[in-house]
């Protein structure tokens, strides 16, 4: 794809369109496919045209858009190369879109499945730039989609201890709406876990 789109760049617009007509979930099947314009020097620019026309002529972009960048934008074994171009592409949409409530959306679906320490990096370049806690609120803090085997209580002990690192950095009145939205999450968790030990009790 890559070589195709040096020769004649109007195959992004064709790739575009197959991925605007791909049922969503097939997304992570051609994942070194989607990854292949890292490579180039303009991958900011061909990301955020594939981004945006996602976003415009997706069905249910809400639904389908965050599995094209989990396949993008999620870590695989070997590619620890990339991290640094994710890690640009994803911190300039943040600054270029903060205020586009369905691009954030579909990009912090995606983030809060990463670890403790980036997703925090970008939750707090968000608010650096848009300070609104109506906005806030609209961004998934943990995954919108999920599975796990077994007991659901690590998983939300993870989430838990995410949700407590980002504490810190809500201090003060500007904050509070933030902080007790936060809290409030860490309860409904806290109560999740609850209920999960008293069904493993009554599984025995």
């Amino acid at each position: 794809m890559k070589e195709i789109f040096l020769v004649s760049p109007s195959i992004l617009d064709k790739y575009i369109g197959y991925l605007i007509n791909k049922y969503n979930r097939s997304f992570s099947d051609n994942q070194k496919r989607h990854r292949c314009f890292f490579e180039l020097d303009d991958f900011i620019e061909i990301y955020n045209k594939i981004f945006e026309q996602l976003i415009k002529n997706c069905r249910f972009s809400r639904m389908s858009v965050p599995y094209f960048l989990e396949s993008l934008l999620l870590p695989i074994q070997n590619e620890q190369n990339l991290l640094g171009k994710q890690d640009e592409w994803i911190r300039q949409c943040i600054q270029l879109s903060f205020n586009d409530e369905t691009k954030m959306y579909c990009l912090f679906s995606v983030i809060s499945k990463l670890g403790i320490e980036r997703k925090k990096e970008y939750i707090l370049l968000f608010i650096e730039n848009n300070p609104s806690f109506e906005d806030f609120e609209r961004i998934p803090l943990t995954p919108t989609s999920y599975s796990w085997s077994g007991s659901a209580i690590p998983m939300y002990s993870n989430w838990i201890v995410y949700l407590k690192s980002l504490l810190p950095s809500f201090i003060g009145l500007k904050w509070i709406k933030h902080k007790n939205y936060i809290e409030t999450k860490i309860g409904y968790l806290n109560k999740q876990i609850e209920s999960e030990q008293i069904d493993e009790i009554l599984r025995g």
